[in-house]
């Protein structure tokens, strides 16, 4: 048996103090950091750890995780000091995803903002506005920036998805599946609104709603089942038991649980997936000091590379992969100046090695300018 080992520190970012927690419970078989403000749960982590581990070395990998999550937190607002330093758009969109993700909802709102202040045409800040609105549970806040959304573009689908639940919370049923409906008109596959859809028809089930803009209640329930199986039949964020027991639960009359197993789906996603870590790569090599970190470039490939082994038909992943590939490029090429005039240094008179470096800098300043522009 091993004595449950832990460690506790405030530390200061962001004008906040925020406090560190990292614990090994040995029944869980896992190292967890968690990080709180204000004895609010705002994110964590774990490592699973094999339970043999000698007492020292687990202790070095507490410390470890501690370190590292008090020191992503320290490193995200270091980054926002300097996104603020300069007008781009896509930075602060990428920071606000990225304050969302760690439910610093504060933050989120002014870097989205800061955004469409830069740019009052970036759609996807706009959704992302009322998406941290949402979290904070501002609804009305929430819904006029959605439709402000529609009024700028309303072929943009996620406004009217995130529209349509956000009356849905607002217990506007009517205007809910209208959105939603509006949202699936636009991209019939958008899998989210399916969901979301499921959701909302099957709460009106519950409620009996006998509002008549609704479909019959037989035509909401078929269209869930429909909606749910395709849901099934492809690869997303959202854990097939959910679904299946929600199916189940239909068959069996038994609405309420359906809607609840469908609310569980929702909040508890498959946490294997996770597009955001995209942001935080582009964050902290931009503005973190990762650029030439090649453990960490790599480690973030692989990671792409493992999710896209689970989710091959996501073109985002493999998006975000094809550019980790021309950063390594960028790094091994990088190294080949270095090298080259490495050769030189020791002898300055060896013409195949200047040959190589006027070659280098000549034609890579167009591989450079190529990245610059991917990543800007």
């Amino acid at each position: 048996m091993m004595e449950n080992i832990g460690l506790n520190s405030e530390i200061q970012a962001g004008g906040k103090t925020f406090h560190v927690q990292t614990q090994y419970l040995e029944a869980d078989k896992k190292i967890t950091a968690n990080v709180f403000e204000d004895g609010r749960l705002l994110t964590g982590k774990s490592v699973e750890v094999v339970s043999e581990t000698p007492a020292p070395e687990m202790k070095v990998l507490l410390n470890r995780l501690h370190r590292e999550t008090s020191n992503e937190i320290e490193m995200l607002f270091y980054i926002s000091d300097k996104v603020r330093t300069i007008q781009h758009s896509i930075s602060n969109n990428k920071l606000g995803l990225v304050f969302l993700k760690k439910n610093l909802y504060d933050e989120a709102i002014r870097e989205f903002q800061s955004a469409l202040d830069i740019d009052p045409g970036f759609m996807e800040a706009y959704s992302n506005l009322g998406k941290a609105y949402l979290k904070k549970k501002m609804l009305q806040q929430a819904k006029e920036i959605f439709e402000q959304g529609i009024k700028n573009n309303s072929l943009y689908p996620d406004f009217h998805n995130n529209l349509g639940f956000t009356h849905y919370l607002l217990n506007d049923m009517k205007d809910a599946v209208q959105g939603l409906l509006k949202a699936l008109e636009i991209n019939p596959e958008y899998t989210d609104a399916q969901l979301n859809l499921c959701i909302v028809y099957l709460k009106s089930i519950v409620d009996d709603n006998f509002d008549k803009s609704l479909p019959p209640k037989i035509e909401r329930m078929n269209n869930t089942k429909e909606l749910l199986g395709k849901i099934l039949e492809k690869d997303s964020i959202y854990k097939p038991e959910y679904i299946t027991k929600a199916l189940e639960r239909i068959e069996e009359n038994d609405y309420q649980k359906a809607h609840e197993a469908l609310e569980l789906c929702q909040a508890d996603p498959d946490l294997t997936f996770d597009l955001e870590i995209e942001n935080e790569f582009y964050l902290n090599f931009m503005f973190g000091g990762k650029g030439k970190d090649d453990s960490y470039i790599q480690n973030y490939t692989d990671q792409l590379t493992a999710m896209i082994e689970k989710y091959p038909e996501f073109p985002d992943l493999r998006n975000s992969l094809g550019i980790a590939n021309l950063i390594q490029c960028r790094n091994l090429f990088l190294n080949a100046l270095e090298e080259f005039r490495s050769a030189l240094k020791i002898n300055p008179g060896y013409k195949k090695a200047a040959k190589n470096l006027k070659l280098a800098e000549n034609d890579g300043k167009g591989f450079l300018i190529l990245l610059r522009a991917i990543l800007k």
